[in-house]
């Protein structure tokens, strides 16, 4: 009993002194800089970065595939040519009192967002 709360007064020393001074920010940052320097490391002796791979868009065309129109699917390849149009698309056509698309249909348009 007398280990843990000697424990707890440790924490409760560690956590004021973490959330009120600054004094535990210099070796905080030196063991990020250090984390960092292994991470670099071990990326350069492997020669790999990790890359994040998305098919949500792929899905979602596979998907929606049967029920657009030859409209609603051109629209859609145009939509989905890169992240600025795709990111202004669901800006402006995804929400709650987002407006309706000039092409699809307000089903397939919130379908579209929700798999988004």
């Amino acid at each position: 009993m007398k280990g843990w709360i000697i424990l707890a007064i440790i924490g409760g020393i560690l956590y004021y002194l973490y959330t009120e001074t600054d004094t535990l920010d210099e070796p905080i940052a030196e063991v990020e800089g250090i984390f960092q320097q292994a991470e670099n490391k071990l990326d350069s002796m492997t020669g790999t970065q990790i890359q994040r791979v998305d098919h949500t868009l792929d899905i979602l065309k596979s998907d929606i595939a049967d029920r657009l129109s030859a409209t609603e699917n051109q629209a859609l390849q145009a939509i989905s040519q890169s992240k600025q149009t795709l990111s202004e698309f669901k800006q402006d056509f995804c929400g709650s009192h987002a407006q309706k698309h000039s092409v699809f249909s307000k089903e397939n348009q919130t379908y579209i967002c929700d798999q988004l």
